[in-house]
Order: C-alpha cells, then sequence, then structure tokens
C-alpha cells in the first residue's frame, strides 16, 4: 500500500520516524518534500491514501487507486470536496488529536485577555506603569459563565478546563443536541444563541467553519454581550463577521478578545500581512498567528489519528473520524 503526504512546509523528520516506527514495513510512505505540482502528480497516480488538505480535479483525475483522504488536522473547509464528486469509494477524515494543543491555547487566550496580560506587557515593556493606575481593569474569572459555540472535542476539552479549574457553569452550543452532559450545564443548538449570549461572561468559538456557520456571529449578536465579556476564537476567522469584532472591540462593546484565527494569510513566502480591519491597534485583544499546533514534541501526539487510519485502511477496516461533506464536519 502506498501513502502520500502532501507538501505542507511543516513536516520534520521526527514527524517521519514516527510514522516509519508505527506502521508496517511493506507500506511505502512518500513525503512530498517540496511543492512540485507534477511529481506530486504522479506519485499519487497509484497512492491509496492521500495525507493532505488540498485537492484539486486534477488529482482526482490522476488517483485512481485512492481509497481515503486524512486531512492532517481539525476542519476541511480548504479541501476542495466538490472535485470528490462521483467518487463515493473515497473515505475523508480529519484529526482530533490536536485538540488538547488548540484548548490549552484556547484556555490561554482567554486568560492573557481577561487578565490584560498583553497591555500591562506593553507597557511595562517601554517603562510605562500608567495601567496600574487607570481604571482599565481585568475581569474574574471564577464561578463565571462560559458559552461553548461549538461543543465537540476541543471545545469540550476547554469546558472541562473551565469547569473544573475556576467553577465556570458551562452553556454550550451544538448543531442538533439539547440535555447536559458532565462539563455543560446547558446543551443547546444554534436558535439558543440569543439565549445564552447575555448570561455569558466568556464566550469561546469552536466550531467549524462550514456554510452554515460562516458568519455565525454577527452586530446583533455582539450587541447581546455583556460589556465585561471576554471573547475566544479558535475556530475560524468567518465565523465571526470581521467588522463586527473590530467594531466590537473598538468601541469597547465588550471586554477584549483572544484570537488565534484570521481572514487574511500569508501567501507563499510571506510573513508580514495584516487584515482588513486595524485589530493590531486595539489594546484589548491577544493575537496569535494560527498557531495553536505549535507545541513541543507536538509530532508524537498529532500522528496518533493519522497511524490508526492508515492502519484501517490498510487492515480493511472503517476509518475513525470520518466527516461528512454535505455537513462541512
Amino acid at each position: 500500500m502506498k501513502v502520500v503526504f502532501q507538501y505542507q512546509g511543516l513536516i520534520t523528520e521526527k514527524y517521519k520516524e514516527v510514522f516509519r516506527k508505527n506502521l508496517p514495513e511493506d507500506i511505502n510512505l512518500v513525503f512530498m518534500e517540496q511543492k512540485d505540482e507534477e511529481v506530486f502528480l504522479k506519485e499519487i497516480e497509484d497512492a491509496e491514501i492521500l495525507v493532505g488538505y488540498r485537492i484539486t480535479e486534477e488529482l482526482m483525475k490522476r488517483a485512481k487507486k485512492l481509497k481515503h483522504i486524512q486531512i492532517p488536522w481539525t476542519g476541511f473547509d480548504n479541501l476542495g470536496k466538490e472535485f470528490l464528486e462521483g467518487r463515493p469509494d473515497i473515505t475523508v477524515s480529519n484529526s482530533h488529536a490536536n485538540s488538547l494543543a488548540i484548548a490549552e491555547h484556547g484556555i490561554t487566550l482567554l486568560l492573557a485577555a481577561a487578565k490584560l496580560i498583553t497591555q500591562r506587557d506593553m507597557g511595562m515593556r517601554k517603562g510605562d506603569w500608567t495601567s496600574r493606575y487607570e481604571e482599565v481593569n481585568s475581569v474574574w474569572l471564577t464561578g463565571k459563565t462560559a458559552a461553548i459555540i461549538g461543543y465537540g472535542a476541543i471545545g469540550k476539552k476547554m469546558g472541562k478546563i473551565l469547569k473544573q479549574g475556576f467553577g465556570m457553569k458551562i452553556l454550550a452550543i451544538k448543531r442538533n443536541q439539547g440535555g447536559r452532559d458532565e462539563v455543560a450545564d446547558f446543551i443547546g443548538t444554534r436558535e439558543d444563541l440569543s439565549k445564552i449570549l447575555p448570561q455569558a461572561d466568556f464566550i469561546i468559538v469552536a466550531v467549524p467553519l462550514t456554510e452554515e456557520t460562516r458568519g455565525l456571529l454577527k452586530k446583533e449578536h455582539f450587541d447581546l454581550m455583556k460589556w465585561s465579556a471576554v471573547l475566544v476564537n479558535i475556530a475560524r476567522g468567518p465565523v465571526i463577521e470581521e467588522e463586527a469584532l473590530y467594531n466590537a472591540l473598538e468601541q469597547k462593546k465588550i471586554h477584549s478578545a483572544g484570537i488565534d484565527v484570521w481572514y487574511n494569510y500569508p501567501r507563499g513566502d510571506q510573513r508580514v500581512i495584516f487584515q482588513n480591519f486595524p485589530f493590531e491597534k486595539l489594546h484589548n485583544i491577544v493575537m496569535t498567528p494560527h498557531s495553536a499546533f505549535k507545541v513541543v514534541d507536538r509530532e508524537t501526539v498529532f500522528v496518533k489519528d493519522i497511524v490508526e487510519n492508515i492502519r484501517r485502511i490498510y487492515e480493511g477496516k472503517e476509518p475513525i473520524n470520518k466527516v461528512d461533506l454535505n455537513l462541512g464536519y
């Protein structure tokens, strides 16, 4: 069996070695070392598994033997699912192995935003102690209420940390489930957003980006939030309308935000890029460059789901974490 790993720019020698040690020797592992489309298309012609994040019409024409596409992270909004039409023989899965890293990062953003760490740090770097004396205050965490919009692997982990660590009440939103569980005090659907947002001291966005969730949070939702609310987005940027988010922060309709996912991303060798609104000028936002996955020794954890599914396809079994192409997750 042949497995081709699409070029990602993030594949290390340690990452490769984990696969080699944990898979049968007769599985041919091909790691694309550079962005050479023609070489990649040649390799995919006899591959049964693609570990990658983006497909094209030409790729699908050539990949006659392909059985499975394994996305190496959560979400597949850029996959190119329209090119899978007419190929019901191909299964698609994403990976939840990075959910803890993203959950931890989300909690860190929440704490930093709530306690105004970035704003105060920037002042101290200039020798400026003004933030000690002005009436711009952080907010309490213990005993507060968190609304988690997107109660999957990441959202549930964050809810557990907030409940056990800070005694928070957890209000969760899922696509089509109600009730409660061992973490959430309430589990509602999208129709319950207007009910839970006014109650929430912290709002965490962790839904996949689909046609249904694009622009999920708009101006009218920010109007429902407390002035002291802290918002964290670790989902995808377009889940929140960019202008509405900027205005809510700039006009101090909410206390602060911690954001790891964006609207504009660098292309190729770009390293400097800004958004459509000047978020970088705001003092009540903590920003990271979609980097929640960047943790020490991530290779040994992040490959877990991928290794599992390569083994399953090799053994003729159903893969885990299959996605519904129609639902978008």
